[in-house]
């Protein structure tokens, strides 16, 4: 009997880290109560923390860096809102939205990947800005400046918003499995010392793809969500500033954790609404919120609760 102590001790120390992640799940659903603008806020908080936790595996867990998440995004959003528009089922549209957004993500990579460092990030910044200007000026087919409407959306408020929820944090579950399989091991050292792992003959560049194109098929299906979401997709959602707020919702909320990403979105969300709602420079509130961070909370704010709350332990 005395065997099972060290498992209770285990699942006591886990209890306050399994209450601060229900209470952060409690948070998104919350809204749910208050309907109207509030649970339009949180449903667009959770579409784009999807965008945020995808971003944050990419570069807290595959160590890559990216300015052009944007794109992504983009492609998801236009490739639904063309395929309602050319009559094709929300089904097919819905799977048609990531498939495009991975399928852009595989071509770049291959360029992308055989470079390193600070080359990495220009470059995604670069693709990002074509798909940006092909949308701006693709006046036909996208709608250029004035964007692209959407047919009325016939899912209920209530059921986008628990949809993206559900979908949300299944894809955190699903991915911090997927942090625990080889291929995921594999990342996080190519993370902490490539060359090293280049030495031992893995293919580094298969990896950093693969785990590239995962993050694009999952801001894919972002944007989808957005777009359906919003009923409106517009190409200045595909400038290089939509992803630079994705690396903020990243930087606040943590990197290194995969609920901090998610929390980080919510986060920028209300903050941004919040100050909206009595001045104009809710970036001023953002961005010293942001210094704060770096300089006092560097992994983020979600691991510091964790590591407060679990014991020093690292969140995932």
């Amino acid at each position: 009997m005395m065997a099972w102590l060290p498992k209770w001790r285990a699942m006591g120390k886990d209890l306050p880290l399994s209450l601060l992640r229900a209470a952060l799940v409690g948070l998104f659903v919350l809204p749910l109560l208050f309907q109207g603008y509030t649970l339009y806020l949180a449903t667009e908080a959770a579409i784009l923390g999807l965008a945020a936790v995808a971003l944050g595996f990419l570069l807290g867990h595959a160590g890559v860096p990216s300015l052009g998440q944007a794109a992504f995004l983009g492609i998801g959003a236009y490739t639904l809102g063309l395929s309602l528009k050319a009559g094709l089922p929300l089904a097919v549209g819905l799977t048609l939205a990531p498939l495009t957004a991975g399928l852009y993500a595989f071509v770049t990579g291959i360029l992308l990947f055989r470079t390193h460092g600070i080359f990495v990030l220009m470059l995604t910044l670069a693709f990002g800005q074509m798909v940006y200007s092909v949308a701006h000026k693709w006046a036909g087919v996208t709608g250029g400046d004035d964007g692209l409407s959407l047919p009325a959306n016939t899912l209920s408020p209530v059921i986008l918003h628990l949809s993206a929820v559900v979908l949300l944090f299944l894809v955190v579950a699903l991915l911090r499995f997927f942090l625990e399989t080889p291929f995921g091991k594999t990342l996080e050292a190519i993370r902490q010392n490539e060359e090293k792992v280049r030495s031992l003959g893995v293919p580094t560049f298969y990896f950093k793809l693969g785990a590239y194109v995962l993050a694009a098929f999952l801001t894919g299906l972002a944007g989808a969500g957005l777009a359906l979401h919003r009923t409106f997709v517009s190409p200045h959602d595909l400038f290089w500033i939509t992803s630079a707020t994705l690396m903020v919702m990243v930087l606040l909320g943590g990197s290194r954790g995969l609920f901090g990403a998610a929390f980080g979105a919510l986060l920028y969300t209300l903050i941004q609404a919040w100050v909206s709602s009595f001045s104009e420079l809710w970036g001023l509130f953002v961005g010293l919120l942001l210094i704060g961070t770096v300089l006092f909370a560097r992994e983020g704010i979600w691991p510091l609760l964790e590591r407060k709350l679990g014991g020093n332990r690292g969140s995932a």
